[in-house]
Formats: structure tokens, sequence, C-alpha cells
């Protein structure tokens, strides 16, 4: 006893180990599939990847994520003598297995003694990734950077050197790469179309001529969106000597993605559905240019997410640029601007790529030769031939008489710049935004450089050799020294490029499309399914186009709405254009695959609609009796609210096409805050098979439905309650100031309200309550389209005294508050549901806004609780990891707001507060327990960084959140600077239900198919899995992409999630045939993983279809 004393750790250890042991030998003896799952891992892995079978209609047990009851450990169901945990890496191996699997676990305690109440395939190490207390072992960390660095604002030599830097001496071997490059924004000042015609053609012709002509000379080029314009435009000849220049490495594909992405606004589906398109085309029209490098010289703030894409598509480096000037100076100036980026949750580093940070503020030819700009400008020989470069008067031609001298002068530029290196090789970019449309400026370019190439490469005393190169000629030099590249974990945001102007602006600028953007991504993922289960294909060059838009709208000026106000208007003209080809192509699925006839305009359409780019979806109003078809592609089982538009006093009723009637409710039509008085909304519940088309109808009834209609009542009332009270169909009650708190929900999850001002304030769920005062502020100061920069304290706009009004709605399935904000010239409406439902709508509350700015700032919504979250906030990288971030006085407000792209969250140790978003956002925490979003911003100034233009052009725009409050557990933290974490699993299936809401269609009940109420596409995947696409390829195959979620053990999981134990090649109906098959087109299957899935991992498979198939 006393040795246990002093020896906690080891003897917990050891009692933790010989209860493991009892419990294997106890359920190993009566089960020898799990006897084999821990014994002979890998030949189930070999009995999984050949299984391939029927698709059986025979229901296999339930998986269930529980929390262990009070009477002890859970019973055991269907017959069998085992409730054990889930191995996220063995959950599909078990396919012979009728295994019901519980998930069960003490949180609470650290990892080394959770009690496992049978753990058949190591829980334990699945959960580990999860637990959100380990270090990833890289040398670098981004947080301590933040951590000790001055970051003061008077530091006005932003990153620059100041000559002070001493060049790498002569006696160490210097190798220089000139890389020429040209940088094409597919829309920014102009169009895509107009930058096409008139720069990105003549620089595209212009370097594949010169480059033909001179073999010594190479090029890079990034963007596939453009170069297919050109490509299409030339001869066989042309694409031939293309196809030899890429052999050859004389033209090398960067990156190779549609755009070059921004990297804080994006969502992974579309950062993978860019690359993809972009690698697609290349592969079948110039297969020869296989990108090797991620390329991305001018994202504002980086992503380590794009580390781990890039090496899912095979490359072995990358380079970037645009990085806070304080942390770029510090890593060069240590000779660490080389290094292997990892990701938070990796710490055997298996997904490390080589990267490579450029030392100094630009991407172009003044900025890049050296660490003094003015001299670098002597050499900017572009600026002779093209007027759009300001000529520097000491620049002046490479002659006999000159060589030397100037040679030398760029030399020493060239060594100190290699000075801040940790290999002796440097690349030197050639080029800048659209360079080389004049054929001349390549002459000049080449003509001065070649002198002094020659005079250095012909002097060994200089120890250098100069060489036209590509970027992949520079990382194979530096992959050959001998030099151990350090790791580094973390993110690059957010960014600044000089004092305290941080680029934090544009998480939010122009949401409206934003909004948009995530619609169309949700839409092209629902055709793609779709496409996937109906063997007569439609248009597939329509779904391509609109493949296409999504992955143009990714480039960093147009996600981040930091377009001139034309250019944008053309990106939504677009985005509107491939919303309804994925109306179009998903309505001609849903009827090929009901087997029904006739024209899809005359039997099928959806229930919302949207007129013009920049309209909000709305209902259209239905009458009965009529049919719903309502598409799921979810890939679980799902319990949700539904809701569909009817005429006024109708008695209606839902019910399911095979017989029963559906819960619903009946409440006044508001929708973004405007009542539609000749309409009410019907809201039922439906429970949905994984991706499944599922038949309702909606008739009229004889019975009484008054019990479905909600009541209504009103606090400070206006036009809306004038006009409901008018009416007959709802009970209706006005309150005076002297009034309660309004609470909507019931005992398990209840949101309180300010009667008199509709602030939120209370949340309370089983038991956890949070206390919040809720505010609307307003950020004045000199913001611009990339910048927030506000001046002083923000203006109060929702405060204890405003009196909006409020229209409560309380009924059977959820109840409903409306809040009406007239706030300056501008005005906000807050609504908020909360579900009656012990479900998964029963955990969140949701929160939908519709904002219409008509004053200059940044607005902002702000949750002040109790929680003690102490200075950090978790925010996402592209809806797949979450980085955490603590409040520094030294970054300004502005530097402490981060990129939301849809989760951010705080938390203390028993509480966690959500909030999950529709679309991006910019989100800070700026002291203890408080929370905030910018919801929509207006600047009445440019922001000096090239746009020209300040941003009026605001439109009403829709937003949700929804905020989820959940019970954590007490973790232990090796370090609070290094804590990795993650949503719960109910924060990732709240989110996907907010993503990837139901496609319901109507049709006439005269025209439907009389067959079975619902066809089920596909079986559920496991519950930490994540069906990111079914990309259609051809007409037998559509690429199957999985997510892995990595998920918190600290948080219990209260929803169940259904899914039986199967095969990938069971998922389906008929035979298919599932082989692995690389995410980019360009690879052969031999660069992919197995098809086995790690916590954080992606999959790639390719499915082929039977022609014949059947639900």
């Amino acid at each position: 006893m006393r040795m246990c004393r002093m020896r906690k750790t080891a003897c917990l250890g050891i009692v933790l180990t010989l209860v493991i042991l009892t419990i294997y030998h106890r359920y190993t003896s009566v089960n020898p599939v799990i006897s084999k799952g821990l014994k002979e891992e890998s030949s189930i892995s070999s009995q999984f990847k050949n299984a391939i079978q029927q698709f059986s209609a025979e229901e296999r047990p339930a998986t269930t994520f529980q929390e262990e009851s009070e009477s002890g450990p859970p019973e055991v169901t269907n017959g069998n003598p085992l409730n054990g945990s889930l191995n996220p890496d063995q959950s599909n191996h078990l396919a012979n297995s009728s295994t019901a699997i519980n998930i069960v676990v003490e949180d609470g305690l650290p990892l080394s003694d959770h009690h496992i109440k049978v753990e058949p395939d190591n829980y334990l190490a699945r959960c580990s990734i999860s637990k959100g207390i380990h270090h990833n072992g890289a040398d670098l960390q981004v947080s301590d950077l933040v951590e000790n660095l001055p970051f003061q604002s008077e530091n006005t030599d932003h990153g620059q050197y100041n000559g002070n830097l001493k060049p790498l001496p002569t006696s160490e071997e210097l190798t220089v790469f000139l890389v020429p490059h040209s940088h094409c924004d597919p829309g920014w000042k102009e169009t895509y179309d107009h930058y096409y015609e008139r720069d990105v053609k003549p620089l595209l012709t212009n370097m594949y001529q010169f480059t033909l002509e001179h073999e010594d000379f190479k090029y890079i080029y990034a963007e596939v969106s453009f170069f297919k314009l050109w490509w299409e435009e030339q001869t066989d000849k042309v694409r031939q000597d293309m196809a030899r220049l890429a052999r050859e490495g004389r033209f090398e594909f960067v990156q190779g993605g549609w755009v070059m992405n921004d990297e804080a606004n994006t969502h992974y589906f579309a950062i993978l559905n860019q690359m993809m398109d972009g690698h697609e085309w290349l592969k079948k029209n110039l297969p020869d240019a296989v990108p090797n490098v991620g390329w991305a010289i001018d994202p504002f703030g980086l992503s380590p997410f794009m580390a781990q894409v890039n090496s899912m598509f095979g490359f072995n480096a990358m380079h970037i640029q645009r990085v806070h000037y304080t942390i770029k100076k510090h890593l060069a100036l240590n000779r660490k601007i080389e290094f292997r980026w990892r990701q938070s949750w990796d710490p055997d580093g298996d997904t490390d790529i080589l990267t490579q940070l450029g030392p100094f503020g630009g991407y172009n030819s003044q900025s890049t030769c050296g660490p003094d700009p003015d001299i670098c400008l002597h050499y900017h020989f572009a600026a002779f031939t093209n007027p759009k470069f300001g000529k520097d008067p000491n620049l002046v031609k490479t002659t006999p008489s000159n060589v030397k001298e100037r040679s030398l002068k760029i030399l020493d530029q060239w060594r100190k710049k290699a000075a801040l290196h940790s290999s002796n090789a440097v690349f030197i970019e050639t080029g800048f935004d659209f360079s080389y449309i004049y054929k001349e400026s390549l002459e000049v370019i080449y003509s001065n450089y070649k002198p002094m190439m020659e005079y250095i490469n012909s002097h060994p005393e200089l120890n250098t050799r100069v060489k036209w190169g590509t970027i992949s000629d520079y990382f194979d030099k530096i992959k050959k020294s001998n030099v151990n590249f350090p790791s580094l974990s973390g993110d690059f945001f957010t960014y600044a490029d000089r004092l305290d102007e941080y680029w934090s602006g544009y998480y939010t600028t122009r949401p409206f499309f934003k909004n948009l953007d995530r619609v169309l991504e949700s839409s092209i993922r629902r055709t793609e399914i779709l496409f996937s289960f109906h063997r007569e294909k439609g248009d597939v060059e329509k779904l391509t186009k609109a493949r296409n838009t999504l992955s143009l709208f990714q480039h960093h000026d147009a996600i981040t709405g930091t377009a001139k106000h034309h250019v944008v208007l053309d990106y939504a003209r677009m985005l509107l254009n491939a919303f309804k080809t994925c109306i179009e192509l998903s309505t001609s699925a849903v009827q090929h695959i009901l087997e029904t006839k006739g024209t899809i305009g005359e039997q099928f359409q959806p229930i919302r609609q949207r007129a013009g780019y920049e309209d909000l979806e709305k209902f259209r109003v239905l009458e009965a009796p009529v049919g719903l078809v309502i598409t799921s592609t979810i890939p679980r089982k799902t319990d949700s609210a539904q809701i569909i538009a009817v005429k006024s006093h109708l008695n209606l009723e839902v019910e399911s096409t095979g017989g029963g009637v559906v819960l619903q409710q009946i409440e006044p039509a508001i929708e973004y805050g405007t009542l539609d008085p000749n309409s009410e909304f019907i809201v039922f519940r439906t429970e949905l098979p994984s991706v499944s088309i599922n038949k309702f109808e909606v008739t009229s009834s004889e019975k009484d439905k008054e019990k479905d209609r909600a009541n209504v009542q009103f606090y400070n009332p206006g036009e809306k309650a004038a006009e409901i009270s008018s009416r007959d169909s709802f009970t209706v009650l006005s309150h005076d100031s002297a009034c309660d708190d309004i609470s909507l929900g019931g005992d398990r999850l209840a949101l309180i309200l300010d009667c008199r001002s509709g602030r939120v304030k209370r949340i309370k769920k089983e038991g956890t309550s949070v206390e919040i005062e809720q505010q609307v502020l307003l950020y004045k100061g000199r913001s611009g389209a990339y910048l927030f920069r506000p001046s002083g304290s923000p203006t109060l706009l929702f405060t204890e005294s405003s009196r909006p009004e409020i229209v409560v709605i309380k009924g059977s399935l959820r109840d409903k508050a409306v809040v009406t904000l007239r706030i300056l010239n501008s005005v906000l409406v807050l609504t908020y549901i909360v579900h009656h439902h012990p479900g998964l709508e029963g955990e969140f509350v949701d929160l939908n806004i519709m904002s219409n700015l008509r004053d200059s700032g940044d607005l902002s919504i702000r949750l002040k609780t109790d929680i003690k979250s102490g200075d950090t906030i978790f925010t996402d990288l592209n809806g797949h990891t979450i980085q955490q971030h603590k409040y520094k006085s030294k970054l300004h407000t502005q530097g402490n707001f981060f990129p939301m792209p849809s989760t951010a969250f705080i938390q203390d140790s028993s509480t966690r507060l959500s909030l999950l978003g529709s679309e991006p956002h910019g989100a800070a925490s700026l002291a203890q327990g408080w929370i905030e979003v910018v919801i929509d911003r207006r600047t009445s100034q440019d922001d000096l960084r090239g746009l020209g233009e300040a941003i009026q052009d605001n439109i009403p725009t829709p937003a949700k959140l929804r905020i989820l409050v959940e019970a954590r557990s007490a973790t232990p933290t090796i370090s609070d600077l290094y804590v990795v974490e993650y949503p719960s699993l109910v924060s990732h299936w709240t989110l996907q239900s907010l993503l990837h809401p139901a496609f319901i269609l109507s049709v006439n009940l005269d025209q439907r198919d009389p067959s079975a109420s619902t066809l089920q596409l596909m079986k559920s995947l496991p519950c930490d899995e994540e069906l990111v696409n079914l990309r259609y390829v051809n007409d037998t195959t559509s690429q199957l992409i999985r997510r892995k979620l990595g998920f918190s053990c600290a948080i219990n999981t209260p929803v169940n999630c259904d899914y039986q134990d199967l095969s990938l090649e069971q998922l389906f109906a008929g035979n298919v045939v599932i082989v692995n098959h690389p995410f980019s087109a360009l690879r052969t299957e031999e660069d992919t993983k197995t098809r086995d899935l790690k916590s954080m991992e992606f999959s790639s498979q390719y499915v082929t279809f039977d022609e014949k198939m059947s639900f």
C-alpha cells in the first residue's frame, strides 16, 4: 500500500492492465470473433478488403453511443454477451459480426484512469486522439511565437531587415534558381473573363513561345481555370509542344487547383472540389504536367489544413507567403523558414510536408531578390516594357561594362537571402501579378539576367551556381542537403502586413455571398450523390460547369468578398446559375430514381425558390392535395423537423405515403422577420433513413386540427401583431411591460429571453445552466474590404432598454421567438427556435439572423456568459480541425479576431458553449466567458490594399447559427498552450444537418409512384464517419470520399446513432466493385492508402456500380 502511494501512476497502470486482461479473457472465451479482432487485426483487415457481398435487407443490430445508467452497465442486447467500444480504425471490419456496440466512458478522469466497460478493439487508442491533452511533438509551435514575440504596433520596420543581414560566406556553395511565374487572379478588379482576354491569354502565349525558343528557360503556373480557356483555343501543335515542355521539366504546374483558394473562409468540401477539378482537367488534357509542389503566395493568412490537402494529393513540398511580418521575420532570422508543417492531431508526423516560407513581404521581383527592396528595384527589368510598373531611376540594362558590378551587387542580395535559409539554395521569383503580357518583358528579363548568370557561373571564386528553374528544382536541391528541417505546428492567422493592420475584416466581408457559397456546396454534393444512383445520366457537362463555378468562387478574392462590386455581381450570376443547375439535375435524378414519367416542370418542383442572385430563397406556397418527395443525404438516420408553406385557413395534415399521420404543428408564416398573411407553415417531424428518398402526402383532413395550431404571443407589439391578431387562425395573447421572462423549450432544453428587450438571458440544458448577457455591437473605424480597424469601443445597439417587437410562437413540436431590432438606419431580425424533441434537434438552439445593414461598421453579436473560459477561444480551420487562440492585448482588438468557417466555442472544466454557422464569420473572445461573431460589415473607405473602393453594396443577408451547450468533464493538460481540442459527436452531427438540409420537392398526387414510401440508396456509415461526397466520375463509377471525425471524449453523447457493421461494398444496392483511388486524378492507385480510416483522415475509393440497381 505504501509503495502504491509512492508510485501512484505505476499502480494505476497495473490495475488498469489487470482489469483489461480480465475482461479480455472473459469475453474472448465466449466470442471468438472479438478474440480474432484482438489477435489477428491484419487478418480481419484482409478479410474486409476482399469482401463484396449482396446488399442485405436483414437488419443488423444498431450501434449506440450512450451513457452508463445509474444501475450499472448497459444490458446485453440482441442476445449478444458483448457490449463494447468502437474502434474507428476497425469499425467496418466486423462485417460478419452481429455485435451491438456501446461506447461507455466515464469522463472526467485522466486518460490512463478511464474505466472501460469492455475494450474489444482498443478503445483507449481511439480515444487518445480526441482527449485534447496530447502534445504533437512539433519542434516549433506557432502559439509559442504568438505568446513570446513582442508584436509592437510601433514596430515600423514591417518585418524588413534594414540592411543588417550578413551574407552567406563565399566559402559556402550557393545555388540560385530564377523562377519565372505570373500570379493570375480569376477575378479581382476585373472579371474572370475580362482578365483572361486582356491579360492571361497573351501572357500564356508569350510564356509558351519564349520557353520553346530558349532551351535553358523555365516557368511555373498555377491556375487551371485560366489555363483551360487558353488550352481550348490552341492547335494540336501547341498542345503537343506544351506536353513536351512539361515532360522536360521546363514548364511546371504548381498546386494545379482550379484556383489558388482562400484558406480562411473556405470549407474542406469546396477545397477538395477545386483541387479535384484542376487535377481532373490536367489528367484529361495535359497528363504530363503533374503538380508536385503546393503554391500559396497570395491567400491572406494560411491554414495547416492545406498542408494536409497537399499531402493527400501526393505533393512532396509547398511554398507559402503571407504570414504576420513579426512571425516571418523571427523564423527567418533563426533560419527556420523551411520546416515540416505538422497537423495538430498528428504526433507521429505522418502527414508532415516540407514547407518553405518566403522571408520577405511580397512575391514579386522587387521584393524577393534579397532583404533590400531598394536594391531589388534596380533589377526589376519588367519595368522597361510594362507601363504598370513604376520604373526606378537606377534601373539600367546589363552591359559588358557594368556586368561585374551588377552581378556582385545582386549576388550580395542573394547571399543575404541565403543566410535566412537552413540550406544553401534559394529561389528568386521573377514575376508578379499578370506578368509577361508583353513578350518584350520576357526578352528584357532574359537578356539582362543572362550576362550576370554567365559572369557568376564563370567565376568559381564566387562559389555560386545560377540557373533558370522551377520550384520543384529548388525543393529537389534542398532535399539532398543534410539539413534536418524542424517540424512546426499551428496556423498563420491573423495576418498583418504592417503595424496593427490585421486582415480580419474579410472573414465576414459580403456575407450574403459567403452564405450562397455554402448553399451551392450542399447543392453540388446532393447532386453528385443522386447522380451516382441513376444510371441514365443527364447532362454531365452541366454538372461539371456547376462544379467549376464553385471552384472558381474559392479564389482568394472571391469568397473573401474582396473584389470590386461589378466583379462580385459577375460571381453572383455564376453562383446562381450553378445553383439552378443543381436544382434541375437533382430533380431529374430523383425523378429517374423513382421511375416516374412526364416533364420535370409538371411533376417535381422544389418547395423553395430563389429568383435572382441578390434575392433570398423563399417558400413556394402549396395547395392540397400535394405530394412531397424528401431526399436526405446524411449517412445515418435522421429524426428532424421539415417545413412547408401552405395556403392559410386550410385544414391539412401530412402523412407518410406508407400510411400513418406525421406529428405536425401549424404556425404563422414568418421568415426573415416578414409575415406572409396569405400562408401558414406546417412543421412536421420525419424519420429519414440514411441517404434516402422518402414520400409524404399533404391532404385535406376532416379531423379537427386546432390542436396542431401554435399559440402566438406578442411583446412590444407592432405590425406583425396587428396582422396576426386580425385573423382567427391562432390564439393570440399580447403582453404589456409587466411581463415574465420568455421561456422557449421545456425541461430538457430551455432558452430564456428578457420579455422587454428580447435579449438572451440564460440557456438551461439537463442540469447545466449558462447565464448570458446578449449584446449587438457596431464597431466603427477605418476598416476596409480586407482590414478590420476599429476605433475605440464599439457602440452597444441591443441593451436592456431596447424595446423591439417580439413574436413568440409555441406549439407541440417547437417554440419560436422573432425579435425585430431597428437600430440606427439598419434592421436586424433574430429568430430563436427550440425543438421539443429528445433527438438531435433537442440538443441545440437555432438562431436565424437577417441583417439589413445600412450603417458603416462591423456588426457583431456577442454572448457574455458565466463560463470560466479564461482568455481562450477555439475556432475551426476549414471545417476540419480546431485551433486554440488566446486573447493577447498586444495584438489589438482586430488581431484577436479569427476565421470561423463553421465552428467556435469556449469552455471551462464543466461546460462548453459552441456556435455552429452555416456560413463563415469572424469570431473572437475578448474577455473571459465572451464569444462573438461578426454578422455583417459595411465600410466607408478603402483600406489601401489594392481594391480601390469601399464596401457599400450590402443587401439583406441571412445567417444561421446553432448554439450548443454541453456538459463536459475536466481534462488534464500538459500545457494550456498545447491543448488540441475537438468538437463533440453531437456538434459534428449538428453541423452536418445544418450544412446539408433535406431536399424537398412537391409533386401532384395523381402523378406519384404508388410504390414503397422510402428508397434507401446507401446504408449508414459509422457514427464517427462523414460522407464527404459520392462524386460522379462516369456512367458507371463514382468517387466515394469519407472523413473520420475527431471528437471530444470529454463530452457525453446523449443522442443515439444507429448503423450496421458493414463492409463498404455492403453499403450499396446491387453488385459494386470498390477499389482505392487517389484524391488526385494524376496519381496512381499505388499512391493511396488503404480504405481503413484513422481519425482526422480522409479516404478515397472508386465505386463501380452494376448497370442494374435495385433499392
